[in-house]
């Protein structure tokens, strides 16, 4: 009894240590690339309006790859006393509305390469900026046109109806994709992660919450802003 008994406490002993050795383990890194495809509606009399951010699988805020600057600085042509809160509510609230730029990424000080003018429709958009493995991430999309009104949300609608939208027209487009890095982050086998970004629902078209909202079905013009957006992982060499 008492062999036995030593001898799982010896077996106990050596798998506890594997745990701690495989635990202390640092998540391997790499680069977190999001490729943005313009679609037909991309370039209309203004430029569109998006940003693009990763968040874990819990809904925590983990950071910022790239916003607009009239967005992330809320320089806004002819805006309404309020601002613009409904350009990209999702993102705003994901970041807090207060120092919007500062809280996107902590550890960027070269705020201008975190914001700019938006891009142009002649090709793909690309973003991407360092993550660790071991996570389950979720990578996200808004984007948005002001004046971009249908039948839902009419230009003519009346302040405090359902249907109205104030500048915004239809309300932002939020896609979203999730990276399961957990696999990507143990052992030595660091394989490149990729999704495709999926239109998930739309922003409140008044700017009142950072939720998700169902009204995809009414949207026409605003789901061919974009064309296809996707992101993919690799490890450091």
């Amino acid at each position: 009894m008492k062999i036995k008994h030593m001898i799982s406490t010896i077996v106990f002993g050596l798998l506890v240590c594997s745990a701690g050795l495989y635990a202390s383990e640092p998540a391997k890194e790499g680069t977190l690339s999001v490729t943005i495809t313009p679609g037909a509606s991309w370039k209309t009399e203004r430029d569109p309006q998006f940003a693009v951010w990763v968040e874990k699988a819990d809904g925590t805020y983990v950071t910022t790859l790239y916003v607009t600057q009239r967005a992330a600085k809320k320089n806004w042509l002819f805006a309404p006393k309020g601002g613009r809160p409904e350009s990209l509510p999702v993102w705003y609230h994901a970041v807090g509305s207060a120092s919007v730029v500062a809280k996107a990424q902590p550890d960027q000080s070269d705020t201008d390469a975190l914001t700019s003018a938006t891009p142009g429709a002649a090709g793909d958009v690309r973003k991407s900026a360092r993550l660790s493995a071991g996570e389950v991430y979720v990578v996200k999309v808004e984007v948005n046109h002001s004046f971009d009104y249908n039948e839902s949300w009419p230009k003519k609608a009346k302040k405090g109806s359902a249907q109205y939208s104030g500048v915004n027209g239809q309300p932002s487009v939020v896609y979203a994709g999730t990276l399961d890095m957990r696999s990507a982050g143990s052992g030595t086998n660091y394989a490149d992660v990729r999704t495709a970004l999926v239109p998930a629902g739309t922003g409140a078209v008044d700017g009142r919450d950072g939720n998700l909202h169902d009204d995809l079905g009414k949207l026409t013009t605003a789901l061919q802003i974009v064309g296809k957006a996707e992101a993919a992982w690799s490890a450091a060499e």
